[in-house]
């Protein structure tokens, strides 16, 4: 397992090692370890790389962020203002229908008030009969009394 610091190939050394171990000559074996460190240098990530990728991502992520919170305030926006639309709309129709229950509720009390009205009447003029029938018969009874009171006299 190679650390980091393995990563970066010394040339010279390469160069060398490629000469001795497996006996090339000294041209052909610099151009191999310059290659390598070239492939291998240009595929990797330096931490000045990482660091401005790191920037980059963050830029990215308070712009999606900010996006995100207008998108969101928008539709939040929207959505009061329907809510608002749908209040005002249901108490409209609220304040209609109490105005019209209102109305109904005094037909019916007119109504109704109209009708106590018609019964007292009728019943005035029944008690009124019923007076006058007792007052009749009051007197009916006196005479009565007084015509016995003079037979039996």
């Amino acid at each position: 397992m190679m650390d980091m610091a393995d990563v970066s190939p010394d040339t010279l050394s390469t160069a060398r090692r490629l000469e001795q171990e497996f006996g090339m000559d000294r041209q052909a074996s610099e151009g191999v370890a310059i290659a390598i460190y070239e492939h291998t240098t240009a595929n990797l990530a330096t931490k000045a790389d990482l660091r401005q990728a790191e920037e980059k991502l963050r830029g990215e992520m308070k712009e999606l962020g900010a996006s995100l919170r207008g998108e969101m305030n928008e539709s939040v926006a929207t959505l009061r203002g329907e809510m608002n639309e749908l209040g005002a709309m249901l108490r409209g129709e609220m304040q209609e229908l109490g105005t019209s229950f209102r109305g109904e509720i005094e037909a019916s009390r007119s109504y109704t008030d109209a009708k106590f009205a018609q019964h007292r009447a009728e019943m005035h003029g029944e008690f009124k009969n019923l007076y006058r029938h007792l007052w009749l018969l009051l007197l009916g009874f006196a005479g009565l009394i007084v015509t016995l009171n003079k037979l039996l006299a």
